[in-house]
């Protein structure tokens, strides 16, 4: 019996010395494992180099604009977002289709076959519902921060509409008036800007006799001969004695017409006139608002009637030709008023699929931050009250009369229902195919039809 406890107590000791072998690192007989290097040995097991996480892709958001809208504002703030993509958790596409009534009819397009972007630069949202009765479409604004606008020019502009923020101004203040290149006044003799009727048409004769085209018509671009009749309504507002708000809450609810407005008609039959005396390019038809741009600039045309954004384009392209552009108010009438028209707007549609990523884009597109890139790239009148610039002469001679009170919208924004193709009703009067008459009944047939569509009561 001791000999068989002797040899137990001695298995039990070996044990206990081969495990406590094993756990100073020296493997237990049979095992195969590499021997693990004690604590003093000096060298460690090298860790094996972490794996470079994959770059989260940007996500990008498409927006649509007219050709006219895509300038040099743009284009800087477009270099800044790409450049910082990463920064601001967004990328920004934009595709650019044609202006005017053509890019109109795309955008109409678009709605009706749902090929829409994410966002878009338009008129507004009074503009996407009535003159394209899409405002369901658009996605109301729930978290863009407009409090460096003041909310009367968010609302005077549309982009508050029937209480909600649809839309993001993105562009300056338009202001239409004659652009005139100086050197060329000056060569004809012309010392002063017109302040008189009389006094705009001896100009023109001026011009015609040193054989300058005098008032440069773009007629291709049926839109720009819109603009020099705009002047006759401002008068038609005056006269009536109403407030201009007034006086399209009577135009709108059927107790007023465009054949009431007696100067409007006449600034019509005026740019006619203009025709008839020969006083503009006598391929106005097939002129482009391109080629008004450079006959302007190099002075083959003393004036051009438009808005200030044909300053930018002209400054843009002809950046040797900017200092020579001036401006004044079309002296129709005893007092007269530059025509102003808001910004364009940038509204999300219902087709973008991440409305919360839409509406950062926004912000970032309201901020002072972009907007001051784009005003400085691009020089204007802006809403967001921090953008600071400094305004070329051709946008402060007008401006300086916005700031006078002599200024009043353009009267298409005042309308609610569309008034169809007034544009190229005014190109075939222009050409001989219609009479006044025919044109100013067309206005109010047009308009009549669409609220009569859209089951207002007035109408009825």
């Amino acid at each position: 019996m001791k000999k068989i406890l002797a040899l137990l107590l001695a298995l039990m000791m070996l044990a206990s010395l081969v495990a406590c072998s094993t756990k100073q690192g020296t493997p237990a007989p049979g095992d195969t494992q590499e021997p693990a290097q004690s604590e003093n040995a000096g060298t460690e097991t090298p860790e094996q180099p972490a794996q470079p996480e994959t770059p989260a892709e940007i996500p990008t958001v498409t927006m649509l604009t007219f050709t006219d809208w895509y300038k040099s504002g743009w284009e800087a703030l477009t270099a800044y977002i790409d450049e910082h993509a990463e920064e601001l958790g967004f990328r920004l596409k934009i595709d650019i289709i044609a202006g005017g009534g053509e890019g109109e009819e795309l955008v109409r397009a678009k709605f009706a076959t749902g090929d829409l972007p994410d966002l878009l630069q338009t008129y507004g949202p009074k503009w996407l519902d009535h003159n394209a009765g899409v405002l369901d479409q658009i996605v109301p604004l729930q978290n863009v921060d407009m409090s460096e606008y003041s909310q009367d020019q968010l609302e005077e502009g549309h982009y508050i509409y029937g209480g909600q923020l649809y839309a993001v101004p993105m562009d300056s203040t338009s202001l239409v008036g004659i652009f005139y290149n100086k050197d060329v006044f000056a060569a004809a003799g012309i010392e002063a800007a017109p302040m008189t009727w009389d006094e705009f048409l001896d100009c023109c004769e001026k011009l015609k006799a040193i054989g300058v085209t005098p008032l440069y018509y773009s007629g291709a671009d049926t839109w720009t001969l819109q603009c020099i009749t705009h002047f006759g309504f401002n008068e038609d507002v005056v006269e009536s004695g109403l407030s201009y708000t007034e006086f399209w809450n009577e135009m709108n609810t059927n107790k007023r017409h465009y054949s009431d407005a007696i100067n409007f008609k006449n600034a019509i039959i005026m740019s006619k006139d203009m025709v008839e005396k020969g006083y503009v390019n006598s391929s106005f038809l097939s002129d482009t608002y391109d080629m008004a741009q450079t006959a302007l600039a190099e002075g083959t045309a003393g004036m051009y009637c438009n808005g200030t954004w044909v300053y930018d384009e002209i400054a843009g392209k002809y950046p040797e030709s900017a200092d020579k552009i001036g401006s004044f108010i079309l002296p129709l009438y005893e007092k007269n008023y530059t025509c102003s028209s808001m910004p364009g707007s940038v509204v999300m549609t219902v087709a973008c699929k991440d409305q919360a990523l839409g509406e950062k884009v926004l912000n970032f597109l309201a901020s002072s931050e972009a907007q001051q890139i784009y005003a400085t790239a691009q020089p204007g009148i802006y809403l967001n009250q921090k953008v600071t610039c400094e305004l070329p002469e051709a946008y402060q001679t007008l401006y300086d009369e916005m700031l006078k009170g002599n200024s009043m919208e353009v009267w298409q924004n005042g309308n609610v229902y569309h008034y169809g193709d007034y544009h190229i009703h005014v190109q075939d009067y222009l050409a001989g195919g219609m009479d006044i008459d025919q044109v100013i009944s067309l206005l109010d047939s047009d308009t009549a039809d669409n609220a009569k569509a859209a089951n207002d009561p007035n109408w009825n």
